[in-house]
């Protein structure tokens, strides 16, 4: 039987295969070492297993395989939500007990050594949980199983396998059943010509683009219809990847810390095309009806559960790139008009309201503009994976990403501790640099895997961006709680990050100084093949700005204060 799992696995074109090891999966572990043909990766803890496949799927858009057992399947809960949450395939194989140890019915908490429901607590967070009872049902359920993780909205999926069946014998004429993955068609096409009639109509139009984009493998047939359309696109953090910095029709990030331009342009639109978002609280703001007046609204995505949060949205359920190579074609028959007063209008907006403005002249290094020097002082060649944190809005509301890097924040879940071990993934995706954007907090979750980098000789930079304290939710306590700092700041401490780093045999440097910071980047891409830790200092107080409290709408932003438009002459917010 793991012999067979392994054959499949290559006929379903899994290439990598993220693991620990275990007793109760130590024959597929044997078979997959023995054949050779699937590159088996020896992580330091089971969650940055679960990171490390979430971060090759999110790179590629296929999934990596996962192996957990016992409390390291436990472990994989976490990351595998994560997944689950932001539509990342992924495929997991745990093992289990013996079948007959199974405990069943049994009116006990556990029969078999180190046995644990993994299906039932990875029911809610997979798209589907199967334990195997047969050896003849085996090999069905991991063409399901992966087929499924692929279909319609992606997501991850868990098969358990008992120790005994992992030795079973398989027929020999059985062979893996590998089929494409199924695309919702459009439920009515004839949508698109009262669309089209109603963006004809408007006046300041926009388009909103999420992650749906690249869950759907439609970033190109999106980037051709964008084109098509020439109506100016702002987006939600997933999908910052999406278009070139430099694209004229780009705008920029809206959301509850997005930029602040964006926000008020979003909210002063009459026509939102909206592909592949869904519309969430992060995105749009808590006041879900101020989103929804004032405006025609199309929104496009393959899962009826998620159009549901907007009143008066005009729904289209399809596949993504099925819509935008569809939309195209009609696009061809109507000419955009010219709106070169919405055009100017967004011009003013960015103008007035620059993102590195939002911290002003503060002491130290500015983390915003420290964004816009990273994504100058690197190659084009690379990816960012960004961590949970005020670094990961500092970084989505600054950095200038270029045609072909992508952004891979872990937004629905938010964990700490996903970069590194996600970058790992993404890297051996993608055979090129992969830079970690970490706060001080998160970085000590999985550090270990520190290891892993020097072991496969990976070519990951780690910006360490260490503001001495857990600043998200000290943010909260300064906004909330009268500014009293439990175990954000109080009881809260750091090892010295540059000599851990140098243990591992990991080259390492610090800056605090913000005129010290271009030569330090200089440095960090001195070998862009080489793994580095660069530690930069920022001040302990910084906020994240603008932020949309929670019930305002998404024009209702705070700011630090004395923030002014950079262009005194233009009245923005009045208008």
């Amino acid at each position: 039987m793991s012999e067979y799992i392994v054959r499949a696995l290559r006929a379903w074109g899994i290439s990598h295969v993220f693991t620990l090891p275990g007793g109760l999966i130590a024959s597929i572990i044997d078979a997959i070492y023995r054949d050779g043909g699937i590159r088996l990766v020896n992580m330091h803890h089971e969650q940055s297993v679960a990171f490390a496949v979430d971060g090759f799927g999110r790179f590629n858009g296929t999934p990596a395989v996962g192996l957990g057992t016992g409390p390291g399947a436990t472990n994989l809960l976490t990351p595998i939500a994560s997944s689950f949450l932001d539509s990342i395939p992924a495929v997991y194989i745990t093992g289990q007990v013996q079948s007959y140890l199974v405990k069943g019915a049994r009116p006990v908490r556990q029969f078999g050594l180190q046995e644990a429901d993994i299906c039932a607590m990875a029911a809610p967070v997979t798209k589907g949980t199967w334990r195997a009872e047969a050896a003849a049902d085996v090999p069905e359920i991991l063409d399901d199983a992966i087929a499924l993780s692929l279909d319609g909205r992606p997501g991850p999926v868990l098969v358990e396998l008992p120790s005994d069946l992992q030795t079973a014998q398989v027929p020999a004429d059985r062979q893996p059943r590998v089929r494409l993955p199924s695309k919702l068609r459009m439920d009515d096409a004839r949508v698109l010509s009262s669309l089209f009639d109603d963006l004809s109509a408007a006046e300041r139009p926009l388009v909103l683009i999420g992650g749906g984009v690249r869950a759907a493998h439609a970033t190109e047939a999106c980037r051709a219809l964008l084109a098509c359309l020439d109506v100016p696109v702002i987006m939600s953090v997933t999908a910052l990847d999406v278009l070139d910095a430099d694209d004229p029709l780009r705008v920029g990030l809206i959301g509850m810390f997005g930029n602040r331009w964006a926000n008020l342009a979003a909210m002063e639109a009459d026509f939102v095309l909206v592909l592949g978002s869904k519309l969430d609280l992060g995105t749009i703001g808590a006041d879900v009806n101020a989103w929804g007046k004032g405006r025609t609204i199309y929104q496009v995505d393959c899962d009826p559960g998620e159009m549901g949060r907007v009143r008066r949205v005009r729904t289209i359920l399809a596949d993504l790139g099925e819509f935008c190579r569809s939309a195209l074609e009609v696009s061809r028959d109507h000419s955009p008009p010219s709106r070169p007063h919405w055009t100017q209008r967004l011009d003013e907006l960015r103008q007035a309201w620059p993102d590195t403005n939002e911290l002003g002249d503060c002491d130290g290094i500015n983390p915003n503009v420290l964004a816009r020097e990273l994504s100058a002082a690197s190659p084009g060649e690379c990816d960012f994976v960004i961590d949970a944190g005020q670094h990961l809005w500092w970084t989505a509301q600054s950095i200038q990403p270029r045609l072909g890097q992508r952004f891979l924040p872990s937004l629905g879940l938010g964990p700490c501790g996903y970069s590194l071990p996600a970058a790992i993934g993404v890297a051996l995706g993608s055979h090129r640099p992969a830079v970690v954007v970490v706060g001080d907090g998160a970085f000590q979750f999985n550090l270990q895997e520190l290891q892993t980098v020097v072991r496969n000789k990976l070519p990951i930079k780690i910006l360490l961006i260490d503001n001495q304290c857990h600043g998200s939710v000290r943010q909260f306590q300064e906004e909330n709680l009268e500014g009293r700092y439990p175990t954000t700041v109080i009881d809260y401490d750091t090892p010295d990050f540059a000599r851990v780093a140098e243990a591992y045999g990991i080259r390492s440097r610090e800056v605090s100084d913000p005129d010290g910071v271009a030569d330090a980047l200089g440095w960090f891409w001195e070998d862009p093949l080489d793994a580095a830790l660069l530690r930069v200092e920022i001040p302990m107080l910084l906020n994240v700005y603008p932020n949309v409290p929670f019930g305002a709408p998404l024009d209702v932003m705070a700011g630090r204060p004395g923030l002014e438009p950079s262009r005194a002459a233009v009245a923005v917010q009045g208008r």
